[in-house]
């Protein structure tokens, strides 16, 4: 998995030129921050009135340019495709199901804990199973935004510094950059960048283990989906707007629970994915070698 013949990495390498690891990371830096002044102008002149539009227009413009930006210096620059960002054929149903599966089975998990403990009620809204088909299609939503995210960290700036400095250095550059991108999130602590690193570590290794972004897109598109539009908390500290299927609160302690950053913010996100990394790590080392899946 964290081999230089991984197919994640084998993709990276694949242009007529390769771009420096810390040139990748200026990179994707001036992405984000030419893609979200684009989303301010955009969403100043739409802003949208009703919640369920106005959140589905923050996810789609505030983050679909930047997936732009970085397919267009990797096409312009590298000279490659976007399959090469990490969307090839190869099984690529079955990474994207397993991937919302899993992402869905991990924030379950964090939930369960948080229920087990006795750290989180039920909000008394009835309208709240209403909220159902508003939920699948603010999906539509969390799956560019969070593609967009794993684009960025996962399908350029891994890849590109692993191919070059080995998958190790990859897997760190991009968790730290996903960290870094959510620091001016409202109620960071601490214990949420943490938390956030992990999350990083956690989709890197995913990500070389499919060798293959479809996975990764799906689990964090449905993780985020899972905290904000299924259980009603906030996701990185920002409440969705909109109403939830089953509003849930959290009740305990800000250092179990999250606080107002929300779960992600808490010891039992991290237990979980301290867990999700220690099964990539056993699966890896149990799945027999084979020759890597073709790139496109």
């Amino acid at each position: 998995m964290l081999g230089a013949d991984n197919p994640l990495l084998a993709l990276a390498r694949s242009g007529r030129n390769r771009t420096h690891p810390l040139l990748a990371l200026l990179v994707a830096l001036m992405a984000v921050f030419v893609g979200q002044l684009f989303a301010a102008i955009v969403l100043a002149l739409l802003s949208p009135a009703d919640p369920v539009w106005r959140q589905l227009t923050t996810l789609i413009v505030g983050f679909v340019p930047i997936a732009l930006l970085v397919w267009a210096w990797v096409a312009a620059y590298e000279g490659r495709g976007f399959a090469t960002l990490g969307f090839t054929r190869h099984r690529a149903a079955a990474k994207a199901a397993r991937g919302a599966l899993t992402g869905l089975a991990a924030f379950g998990a964090v939930t369960l804990l948080l229920a087990a403990l006795g750290y989180v009620v039920r909000e008394d809204r009835p309208q709240g199973w209403a909220a159902a088909g508003t939920a699948l299609l603010v999906l539509v939503g969390w799956i560019l935004q969070s593609s967009t995210e794993e684009i960025l960290a996962r399908g350029f700036v891994l890849p590109v510094v692993g191919a070059q400095w080995g998958a190790p250095a990859g897997v760190a550059a991009s968790a730290l950059l996903f960290a870094a991108l959510h620091l001016l999130n409202p109620d960071v602590t601490p214990l949420s960048v943490v938390n956030l690193v992990l999350v990083g570590v956690l989709l890197g290794l995913y990500a070389l283990y499919d060798g293959a972004l479809w996975g990764v897109c799906l689990w964090h598109a449905v993780w985020n989906w899972a905290q904000g539009s299924l259980f009603g908390f906030p996701v990185s500290g920002q409440p969705t707007g909109t109403l939830a299927v089953l509003d849930l609160r959290e009740t305990g302690p800000d250092a179990v629970t999250g606080g107002m950053f929300g779960p992600e913010g808490g010891v039992a996100t991290t237990l979980v994915l301290l867990l999700g990394v220690a099964v990539i790590a056993v699966a890896a080392r149990r799945r027999p070698a084979s020759p890597p899946a073709p790139p496109a």
